[in-house]
């Protein structure tokens, strides 16, 4: 006979053993945190001040947590594994809000074990809610950005085989003047400042 059986209650048969990305560990205490982002401007000479609405606040969990028993040292490697993987984690809770796990990250944890207590570990575990990953930039690595750089080149101006001469001579006169300006000398003209005639292949080939 269990103690959900032994004595009914409706939030004993809700309740539901703790774990973070599968692994399971037994909860002290767990604690959620939110709200709203709130700018509170005061304005000299005014007794009435204005509160912002900024937006909700990212949801927290602050668990207290512990391992016990005679392989409570595999539990707690594998729990400190879990804690330590790179990106989101799914945390269950005994009780959690609307019943429902989260996805969060880990802002920190600490384990804590004492001599008199064999067989024992504390685990202090603080989550940040991950959110929604639609609103994250993706890292690019430099092969991709320069695909990227040469994609939208050929958009602006087209390979150098679709160059005109004319579209050629146009950039190299301005390319020259500013040349001639950051260096510091002076050009009379813009056919001083090209210096000779170059065709869309020889512009290319520089």
């Amino acid at each position: 006979m269990t103690l959900k059986s032994k004595h009914p209650n409706p939030w004993r048969s809700k309740y539901q053993e703790a774990a973070f990305r599968g692994v399971q560990f037994f909860v002290e205490t767990d604690a959620r945190q939110g709200g709203r982002r709130v700018a509170v401007h005061e304005y000299p000479k005014r007794n009435t001040p204005y509160a912002e609405d900024m937006g909700r606040k990212a949801k927290r969990f602050l668990v207290q947590g512990y391992l016990i028993g005679p392989r409570y040292l595999d539990q707690k490697n594998r729990l400190i594994e879990a804690l330590e993987k790179d990106g989101p984690g799914v945390l269950r809770l005994p009780l959690p809000y609307n019943a429902q796990d989260v996805r969060v990250m880990v802002m920190a944890y600490n384990v804590t074990e004492a001599r008199e207590r064999g067989g024992y570990c504390q685990m202090e575990m603080d989550f940040i809610e991950y959110g929604d990953p639609q609103y994250r930039e993706q890292i690019s690595s430099a092969s991709q950005i320069e695909d990227k750089a040469f994609s939208l080149e050929d958009q602006m101006i087209g390979p150098p085989e679709r160059i005109s001469d004319d579209a050629v001579m146009e950039m190299l006169k301005y390319s020259q003047v500013h040349h001639a300006a950051n260096v510091g000398t002076r050009t009379s003209s813009l056919d001083q400042a090209i210096g000779r005639n170059l065709t869309a292949r020889d512009f290319a080939n520089q």
